[in-house]
């Protein structure tokens, strides 16, 4: 403890020569500012409020954050970059436009996306361009709203002939199904790239759409025969395959339909899909037994797939065709027993559509999502889910992610709160916390080297054992509470000398009036003469006097060495007030050092306290890079604040307008598919309870038919019967009939 160090040095210095003790002292004192050189240079090395980060530094801790999944990290580094005019037109300032709109669309701030995707559009260039635009097609899909984009688009000229361009626009104007406008800007592709390649693709859709076979087959062809190489060439092939077998299956050519499927692998991602339609186009060619094994093979692979229900339900059909009437009738069973209970439920709640309407706005309203259920949750899995419930289901999941989001903003915006009105806890931030605690401890040294000095000198030790009671309302400095206690005692200790001594001279005093009394008294004084008896007079009177005085000053350190203690509430508020700070310990100090110079500090005394000075000075000037540092800290968080601020804003005005638009749509969408899966689970019940019937009706016709045949033997034979007992009677000569 530094206490001890304090005692330890004092004891010694009294007996070391002055020229000893300078050179200790001046020892300290250099090493103590070497530590302060050496801290200033490490703080101005390792302090990020002090040290500004380059722009790829800055952009790669983003593109971290975000590989990580904290979208909402990323943001704000991105947006920070952003902040920073000197970083615009930089190589990387375009890549944290583009990224920060990722960032946030992958959060779910859809249209403060958007915002940064149009900026983007009209003031960059090149690849993050292309890629931003191709995002703000997908933000778009999100949140419906098209004009803004499509004016965006409008409004870049140069950017018109671009051949990505002139994609971006037939594709946005096929989303929103504007097929004329779509087609002008796809035609007028006439680049050898990836954007012509996809173009063709979209053409042979909208010739699909026209009922234009022949074109859109032209266009597919040349998608799937295509030299040009990019990122996605494998996934579009296949889209084009799958949509040529489409078109034969249209036509009715099966074979070739059947040609086209079998060209797509088992590694893509179609081919669940490949097996269904496959199947499909092998019942229309009547191939039974290929169908089963596609339709078995597709149960088998992919149990969960949208198509699982109608397969098995189409598998039971084939067998009955096949005439695997057991097999068929089990399958059927499975089917009504599975889907009766559903179909129970389903039949009371067609009691009331309204009610179940008005139940899906009210819980999206309390932010019942889960319970949303566009699709019964019943039969769930029954129908694949059409355009119109993803888009829901889309906004549905957006305002997910906007509660989500404002929650966790309106934590980080209390934790910036927190830490801007408390200055400690700014200070106990991990780039100022070392160094504010070691520019502490270097101040506390510079100070109890001082104290060391001055105490040592002046040859007062204080009792640097005994606690006061009322240190917790000094300094939170272990260190610097030491020092405060040991300044107490020592003035506590020095009044209590004093008091001693004031004791003792009113002691004698007292003693000494009471012995002149006593003698004036008595009968000695009638020898004296009268000048004599007016001389003893006036020493009581001066006596008195004096002791009135000592009285007087005893009562005044008595009250000082009250207020130390802590026996008043007033010495308390001036301890809190005067006591708890550096800088009254400072100046505390340097009184001390004064009141020493005065009493004839020599040159090298007067060396060792200017050196001191000099310290604390060039300590003063590390504290005001600190609070400036702690100021531009501050002002960041102040800014992130506000940012965030903004984004709550922005979202919860739009979480209120979202849950209007989604509350009102949901609500009749929810009905709408609740009667179309009702439709369906009910055809699933009856087909199969048709199926079943249609077997017993096969199995009753086939019986009917044999035993119609065995009555149609048994009259023949009774016939020949008959004709050959005829022979035999008239062979017989018997003439009379039987």
């Amino acid at each position: 403890m530094k206490i001890g160090r304090i005692f330890c040095a004092m004891v010694p210095a009294l007996l070391l020569s002055s020229s000893a003790y300078s050179v200790t002292y001046d020892e300290t004192l250099i090493g103590i500012e070497a530590q302060l050189t050496q801290l200033s240079s490490e703080y101005a090395r390792h302090n990020p409020s002090m040290k500004s980060k380059s722009l790829d530094e800055r952009l790669a801790e983003g593109l971290t954050m975000q590989a990580a999944g904290d979208y909402q990290r990323a943001s704000y580094i991105y947006m920070d970059i952003l902040a920073q005019e000197d970083w615009r037109g930089k190589a990387g300032y375009q890549t944290a436009q583009l990224e920060l709109a990722r960032s946030l669309y992958e959060n779910g701030y859809y249209l403060l996306s958007q915002q940064y995707l149009i900026d983007l559009l009209r003031t960059g260039r090149g690849n993050e361009r292309t890629e931003g635009v191709m995002l703000l097609l997908q933000v778009a899909q999100k949140t419906g709203n098209w004009s803004e984009v499509n004016m965006a688009l409008a409004d870049v000229s140069d950017f018109s002939q671009h051949p990505s361009y002139l994609y971006i626009m037939g594709r946005a104007s096929f989303l929103q199904g504007d097929y004329e406008l779509a087609r002008k800007c796809l035609a007028s592709l006439r680049s050898s790239d990836e954007w012509q390649v996809k173009a063709q693709y979209l053409l042979g859709v909208l010739d699909t759409i026209a009922g234009d076979y022949t074109s859109a087959l032209s266009h597919f062809k040349s998608v799937e025969t295509t030299t040009v190489e990019f990122r996605s060439k494998a996934q579009v092939i296949e889209l084009a395959i799958l949509a040529q077998a489409r078109l034969y299956y249209e036509q009715g050519q099966w074979k070739e339909a059947t040609q086209e499927y079998q060209r797509i692998g088992d590694k893509s991602t179609y081919f669940p899909t490949v097996l269904y339609e496959m199947a499909w186009t092998l019942l229309r060619a009547e191939d039974y037994v290929m169908a089963q094994q596609s339709f078995e093979l597709l149960l088998l692979s992919y149990p969960e797939d949208s198509h699982a229900l109608e397969t098995r339900r189409l598998l039971a059909d084939i067998k009955r065709q096949l005439g695997q009437y057991d097999e068929a009738v089990a399958t059927y069973q499975t089917l009504v027993n599975e889907f009766d209970p559903i179909m129970a439920k389903m039949d009371e709640e067609a009691k009331n559509l309204d009610s179940h309407r008005e139940r899906v706005k009210s819980y999206i309203e309390s932010e019942q999502y889960n319970n949303v259920n566009i699709i019964p949750a019943q039969a769930r899995g029954v129908v694949a889910v059409g355009s119109d419930v993803n888009q829901v289901e889309s906004m549905l999941s957006a305002l997910h992610a906007t509660d989500s989001n404002t929650n966790d903003s309106e934590i980080l915006i209390a934790e910036i709160s927190a830490a801007l009105q408390d200055d400690d806890t700014l200070r106990n931030l991990p780039e100022f916390q070392r160094y504010s605690n070691s520019a502490r401890d270097i101040r506390i040294s510079v100070l109890l080297t001082g104290y060391e000095f001055t105490e040592a000198y002046s040859g007062n030790l204080p009792n640097l054992s005994e606690e006061i009671k009322t240190l917790e309302h000094l300094p939170r400095s272990s260190v610097e509470r030491e020092i405060i206690a040991s300044l107490q005692n020592a003035a506590r200790e020095s009044r209590q000398s004093n008091q001693h001594h004031i004791r003792l001279k009113i002691d004698n005093i007292t003693h000494k009036i009471q012995v002149l009394r006593s003698w004036i008294s008595s009968g000695k004084v009638a020898n004296m003469t009268e000048s004599e008896k007016s001389e003893i007079t006036s020493r009581i009177e001066a006596l008195e006097a004096k002791l009135k005085t000592m009285n007087d000053d005893l009562a005044k350190l008595n009250g000082e060495i009250a207020q130390i203690r802590g026996n008043s509430s007033i010495s308390r508020e001036q301890h809190s007030t005067y006591l708890t700070s550096a800088q009254a310990l400072e100046e505390a100090l340097q009184a001390r050092w004064a009141s020493d110079m005065q009493k004839g500090v020599n040159n090298t005394y007067s060396n060792l306290i200017e050196t001191s000075r000099r310290i604390l000075t060039q300590l003063d000037a590390f504290d005001r890079t600190f609070e400036a540092a702690l100021q531009k800290r501050a002002t960041e968080l102040r800014e992130k604040l506000q940012r965030e601020i903004t984004f709550v804003e922005a979202e919860k005005s739009r979480f209120v307008s979202m849950k209007a638009e989604v509350g009102e749509t949901a609500g009749d969408i929810s009905v709408r598919y609740w009667e179309d899966v009702y439709a369906q689970v009910r055809e699933i019940v009856l087909n199969a309870d048709l199926g079943m019937v249609d077997i017993a009706w096969l199995l009753k016709d086939a019986r009917s038919k044999a035993l119609a045949a065995t009555l149609d033997e048994r009259k023949k034979e009774r016939e020949v019967l008959e004709q050959d007992f005829k022979q035999f009677l008239k062979e017989s000569g018997d003439t009379q009939s039987p």
